[in-house]
C-alpha cells in the first residue's frame, strides 16, 4: 500500500499515527490469519523507488489525515522527509530486544543529555514499556 508521511510538530514519542484506512487494512489482514492486530506493530516503510528504507512502529494511535504522522525530531533523526510517499509492510515476528543502545550524534548531543539524563530516561521508559 502507498502512503504518504507527513512529519507534525508537537509529537513526543518515536511511534508513528496511521490512517483510519491503513489499520483497517492491518486489522482485516490479521483477522484473516486469525490473530489480533498487536499492540505494537513494526512498519517497514520503502520509498517508491527502492532507495531507502525506514522502519518505525505503531502503537494503536491514528492519524488526523490521510497519511502516516511522525514527530519531527523523530523524522529529522531517521532521515524520513515529510511528503514523502512510501510503501508500507509489517514487519511481523521480530524477536524481543535484550538490550538498545542510544548514543547521542555530537558533542552537543553529549552535553544536553549529561544535563538531562534523568529526563531521558523516563522519555525512553515511558515508550517502551507502555
Amino acid at each position: 500500500m502507498e502512503i504518504e508521511v507527513r512529519v507534525v510538530g508537537g509529537i513526543e514519542s518515536c511511534f508513528v499515527s496511521l490512517p483510519l484506512l491503513l489499520i483497517q487494512t492491518l486489522d482485516s489482514t490479521y483477522s484473516r490469519s486469525g490473530q489480533p492486530l498487536p499492540p505494537i506493530l513494526a512498519l517497514e516503510l520503502r520509498s517508491l523507488d527502492g532507495n531507502q528504507l525506514w522502519h518505525v512502529a505503531w502503537s494503536g494511535s491514528a492519524s488526523t489525515s490521510s497519511a502516516i504522522e511522525i514527530a519531527q525530531q523523530f523524522a529529522e533523526c531517521i532521515r524520513l522527509p515529510g511528503y514523502t510517499t512510501v510503501q508500507v509492510r509489517a514487519v511481523p515476528n521480530l524477536p524481543k530486544a535484550s538490550l538498545v543502545t542510544i548514543e547521542p550524534l555530537t558533542e552537543d548531543d553529549w552535553e544536553v543529555l549529561e544535563l538531562n539524563s534523568e529526563h531521558a530516561e523516563a522519555a525512553i521508559l515511558k515508550q517502551v514499556l507502555n
